[in-house]
């Protein structure tokens, strides 16, 4: 059995360049034809097969690892974490048939790096945010005074909500400005929790990398009275391929 990790471009990466972990084994590289699969052969009943395969921190440690030394050296077109073959035949056969796809995502992603920007309010910067809407803070004083049945406090919490998607848009665009010229592309995801106020995933040019990190400095300087930034990268450009 064979874990994928990425598609490379045949002639493109020397595996003993990767210089994995003492512990790690070198991934294997499938050839067919231009094209490259970066692959792992395990056994399903060994500790590390099962690792790989499910979503254990081992498992996406290793995974990760991988796919960020790849990058280092070579335009790679990631695979889905826990992707399985059983035979070295199934590797060929899939390189073969979608040459053309991963042919074109890899010139599309050459010299391209992702970064991800995850922006959250402090909790009492969300509030005052939030309570900037006169109505909002009258509501939330007559609250706090016994004023209301509990359906005017599940009613306060929705327009809570509401405000905090206004503010997020307002947020997105502001940052959009900033990031947007120096990006090829880029993603906007949903928050994850009620404090998020930006998720942002970008596919970003080698040359640019510097500058996209000084702007998203400036975007800290800004806000980091009030938000918490967490900026990682750069990444096997996961969000870019299907």
């Amino acid at each position: 059995m064979y874990y994928g990790y990425g598609i490379i471009r045949a002639d493109s990466l020397k595996i003993e360049d990767l210089k994995l972990g003492p512990d790690q084994e070198p991934p294997c590289l499938i050839v067919e034809g231009e094209l490259g699969m970066l692959c792992a052969k395990i056994t399903m009943g060994s500790m590390t097969g099962e690792s790989m395969v499910t979503a254990t921190r081992e498992g996406m440690s290793r995974y990760t690892e991988v796919l960020c030394k790849v990058i280092k050296f070579v335009t790679v077109v990631p695979l889905r974490f826990g992707t399985l073959f059983d035979r070295e035949e199934e590797i060929h056969q899939v390189l073969q048939k979608e040459k053309k796809t991963y042919m074109k995502l890899l010139t599309n992603l050459d010299n391209k790096i992702e970064v991800e920007l995850k922006v959250w309010w402090k909790k009492e910067s969300f509030q005052e945010t939030m309570l900037k809407n006169k109505r909002l803070g009258r509501w939330k004083k007559a609250l706090e005074r016994g004023e209301g049945q509990g359906y005017d406090v599940v009613e306060f919490g929705k327009a809570i909500m509401e405000a905090a998607d206004y503010e997020r848009k307002e947020v997105e665009k502001s940052f959009l400005a900033m990031l947007r010229p120096l990006a090829a592309e880029w993603v906007i995801k949903e928050p994850m929790d009620e404090f998020q106020a930006f998720d942002g995933v970008y596919l970003v040019e080698r040359q640019k990398e510097e500058d996209f990190d000084q702007a998203v400095g400036v975007l800290y300087e800004k806000n980091s009275e009030t938000m918490i930034f967490k900026y990682t990268g750069p990444w096997a450009p996961h969000h870019f391929v299907n």
